[in-house]
């Protein structure tokens, strides 16, 4: 950091610069282009146009000539003619200089104005009473809404209360009504809605879980499988050690297990097999709806990833009795014990963190240690029998 120059103890010297750096910060990235220019007057200049001191004008004039000195500003004449007579700050005017910026900041602790934030701040400001914590309205919280004008933006966020108390809502539907059509502009915002508002914002509908099946009648158990893929593999009888089992599918098991045994969000639909016998769906609804036991065991198959073994884990805490289909894991173990898997720190494998326990002991004990050995994963999608 550079010396503090002595000429910043002059008053008139700190609140010229200061005015400077003000209007700079004021000035959208497109308007940096014009120069920054002040005339010499008595508003703005007392201490040269009406000294309360002897010698005030003269020191004063030093000092500012010491900023061209360091190459901050330079002084321009607005008239040629008759100055013999007159102060030599009359009939000037400063400009200040692009290349002094960066010192002049340095010297008075004033870094460079963030101008993206600075825009969504003062369009912050008459709304600043309709959030509970306004600071958090910023670019970096806002995913794709941050490309829109910051005012609309505002504006439609503080409207949300209101909205919801005049309607129930899924997220997704009021992300596309407040926001020109785009429904997943509020997608994984649920948090941040929550801070900025002094309701809770979980008025909104949650979205159902469909839930897919494929039924076999006379089954030996139910097969929850992770991907779409082994669902319709399954399904097809393309894996033969499947084909006693009822085979069932959610899209994102991980963020649905909290609404999966939730009848009132929970839709079945059967597909690619005759529908389910009266008395054995009535059963597994009531089983699946927690009024009682399965009447057949129920299984678990996902991915051998971090990701998937969390997702097992989580339906754990939903299913206590669900069991891991041995089958399907032990093909896959067999497969990193070959080496047939991709490394952990491969693709978006390593975002998604450490293995978990699952918290079921053969899975702890027989499956993870083989992946914390191999350090590979590998998807369900690869076993075949």
């Amino acid at each position: 950091m550079s010396d503090r120059p002595p000429f910043l103890n002059n008053a008139c010297v700190r609140r010229t610069l200061n005015r400077f750096l003000d209007k700079l910060d004021n000035q959208t990235f497109e308007e940096r282009s014009n120069r920054l220019v002040e005339t010499i007057d008595t508003k703005h200049f007392p201490e040269l146009y009406s000294p309360k001191e002897p010698g005030e004008d003269d020191v004063t004039w030093h000092h500012l000539r010491e900023l061209e000195a360091h190459g901050v500003i330079s002084f321009e004449r607005t008239r040629k003619r008759g100055l013999s007579a007159v102060a030599s700050w009359e009939h000037t005017r400063i400009v200040a200089l692009p290349a002094g910026e960066a010192l002049i900041r340095e010297w008075l602790g004033r870094p460079v104005v963030d101008e993206e934030m600075a825009r969504w701040q003062k369009a912050l400001i008459p709304h600043l009473t309709a959030f509970r914590e306004p600071g958090l309205i910023r670019p970096g919280n806002l995913g794709r809404l941050a490309q829109y004008d910051p005012g609309a933006v505002i504006e439609r966020l503080a409207s949300i209360p209101k909205v919801l108390s005049e309607r129930s809502l899924t997220l997704y539907q009021l992300s596309a009504q407040l926001f020109w059509g785009d429904s997943k502009a509020l997608r994984g915002k649920e948090k941040l809605i929550d801070q900025l508002f002094d309701i809770q914002v979980a008025q909104w509908l949650a979205r159902p879980v469909l839930i897919e099946g494929t039924y076999r009648h006379g089954c030996d158990g139910v097969l929850i499988v992770e991907n779409m893929d082994t669902f319709v593999a399954a399904s097809t009888g393309q894996i033969k050690s499947a084909e006693n089992l009822t085979i069932l599918y959610a899209q994102g098991f991980k963020g649905t297990t909290s609404r999966i045994r939730t009848q009132s969000m929970a839709r079945f639909y059967w597909s690619d097999s005759p529908f389910p016998d009266p008395q054995w769906l009535f059963q597994f609804q009531q089983a699946w709806f927690s009024r009682s036991e399965f009447p057949v065991p129920i299984y678990y198959f996902g991915d051998l990833d971090p990701a998937g073994l969390t997702i097992y884990r989580h339906m754990r805490q939903i299913f206590p009795e669900i069991q891991p289909w041995k089958t399907g894991y032990n093909g896959l173990v067999e497969a990193l014990k070959r080496g047939d898997g991709h490394p952990m720190n491969f693709a978006d494998k390593g975002e998604q963190g450490l293995l978990p326990d699952t918290g079921c002991s053969w899975m702890d004990s027989c499956v993870t240690p083989v992946m914390k050995q191999t350090n590979l994963c590998v998807d369900q999608e690869y076993f075949q029998d």
